[in-house]
């Protein structure tokens, strides 16, 4: 296994370190990861399946306080 996200991304999530980043491209997998400080997530809609996720985030002057995956 070997990561097929985009490398520009992810370089400007290390530089800048985001809140929060929301990614859907890679459609196989929902999950969850950290760059640096930044919170990564992927819903993980099933392109193949045709099943639409969604994800709810709670978020606050402090910053993201959890968050839950929504199956369509």
């Amino acid at each position: 296994m070997i990561p097929v996200g985009s490398t520009a991304v992810r370089t400007f999530v290390e530089k800048h370190q985001p809140l929060l980043g929301l990614h859907g491209h890679i459609h196989e997998c929902k999950g969850v990861d950290r760059i640096g400080r930044t919170l990564i997530i992927n819903p993980g809609s099933e392109y193949i399946t045709g099943t639409l996720s969604a994800l709810l985030v709670n978020i606050d002057e402090k910053g993201v306080k959890g968050h839950r995956f929504i199956m369509g």
